[in-house]
C-alpha cells in the first residue's frame, strides 16, 4: 500500500504528537456522539410533517452507542498502548461513516424539512462534506498512529543509526 504510506506522518496537525492527536480524535468522536444524542431531527420532522419515524429513532440510538463505544475504545487503546485495538475503533468508525453518510441521510432526507430552500440544502450538503472530510482525516491519523507505533524503525532519524 504505497499510497497509504505516503499519507502517514509522525505529527498530528504539524505540531502535536500522534498520541495526543488520537486522544483529541477520541474526544471528537465522544463529543459528536453526545451531540447526536441531543439532536432533535425526529422531533423537527414530526413538527413539520406530523409523522414520526421509528426507524430514525432507533438508528439514532444505535449511532449514539456506536460513537460513544468507539471513542472509549480509542481512548483505552491509546492510554494502555494496546495498538491492535485501534483496528476495532477503525472498524466502528467506518461503520459510523457508512451508516451516517449513507443510511441516515437516505432515511431522514426522504422527507427532510431542512430542504425548504436552495441555501438550506447547500448548507446541509456543505456541513456533511466538511464532517466527512474531518472523519476521513481522523481515520488517516489513527492509522498513522498505528503504523508509526508498529514500525518505529522506519521513522527514526538517519543520524541515530550512525
Amino acid at each position: 500500500m504505497p499510497f497509504i504510506r505516503k499519507l502517514i506522518r509522525r505529527k498530528f496537525c504539524f505540531c502535536l504528537s500522534l498520541t495526543s492527536g488520537c486522544i483529541i480524535i477520541s474526544f471528537y468522536t465522544l463529543f459528536f456522539g453526545f451531540l447526536n444524542a441531543g439532536t432533535t431531527v425526529d422531533e423537527v420532522i414530526y413538527r413539520e410533517t406530523f409523522k414520526t419515524d421509528v426507524w430514525a429513532k432507533w438508528f439514532n440510538v444505535f449511532h449514539i452507542a456506536l460513537m460513544i463505544a468507539a471513542a472509549v475504545i480509542l481512548l483505552i487503546s491509546v492510554m494502555t498502548k494496546y495498538i491492535k485495538v485501534v483496528f476495532i475503533w477503525m472498524a466502528m468508525f467506518i461503520i459510523h461513516m457508512i451508516s451516517y453518510y449513507i443510511v441516515f441521510n437516505a432515511l431522514v432526507n426522504v422527507r427532510n424539512p431542512f430542504f425548504t430552500s436552495a441555501l438550506s440544502t447547500f448548507l446541509y450538503v456543505l456541513v456533511n462534506l466538511v464532517t466527512l472530510a474531518i472523519d476521513i482525516f481522523c481515520l488517516i491519523k489513527v492509522y498513522s498512529y498505528y503504523y508509526v507505533k508498529k514500525h518505529p524503525d522506519e521513522f527514526r532519524p538517519p543520524c541515530v543509526d550512525n
